[in-house]
């Protein structure tokens, strides 16, 4: 259960952060009001980038927090930056790196229950974290990712992605593996 929460979470968070700051960068230099970035949405009825940011960080402190039986900290929800997006972020991460293995054991079989205004859901922590936290977590990530890609920021699958933990390659697919995120290598045109 930790090594599927735990490190999964700070590795994309990362990645996360590593996005933003490419999308805050072709901003200033398309003379974008960040503004417009941080609250476009890819539909009417989506949230806008900024909360899709909030979602992210929330699902990965509320699984870790549930896992290892802690309280997550709350944060305001007011962020309006890429700067403060940012320290969110960090924040986020930080929490989740002091949290240890040894508070997860036992997990997959706690019951997890959230109170949400509508009503109450209940789990084992396996579906939690498989059927509710993950699903949440990547959903909101992808959005992020793509309200950036809509608005023109070059990002690529491998920002997305990063380099993976443990990941060895072999063949014409290590090269592509190796190559530079897309922000990075538009740089060097």
């Amino acid at each position: 259960m930790y090594q599927s929460s735990k490190p999964v979470f700070i590795h994309n968070l990362k990645n996360l952060s590593s996005i933003l700051k490419t999308a805050a960068r072709d901003a200033k230099a398309r003379g974008i009001d960040p503004a417009v970035m941080l609250n476009a949405r890819l539909s009417p009825d989506m949230l806008p980038l900024t909360r899709q940011v909030q979602m992210v960080t929330d699902h990965a402190k509320g699984c870790c927090s549930r896992l290892a039986s802690v309280e997550a900290p709350a944060f305001s929800d007011n962020e309006t930056t890429f700067a403060e997006l940012e320290s969110r972020i960090q924040n986020t991460v930080r929490f989740l790196r002091g949290l240890k293995a040894s508070q997860f054991v036992g997990s997959e079989s706690r019951e997890i229950v959230m109170q949400l205004p509508i009503g109450t859901l209940s789990f084992s922590g396996t579906d939690f974290l498989n059927g509710w936290s993950l699903p949440n977590f990547y959903f909101h990530y992808s959005t992020v990712y793509n309200i950036l890609r809509h608005n023109g920021v070059v990002i690529g699958k491998l920002d997305l992605l990063g380099v993976m933990p443990g990941m060895k390659a072999k063949g014409k697919i290590k090269k592509m593996m190796d190559a530079k995120p897309a922000a990075k290598a538009k740089k060097k045109r």
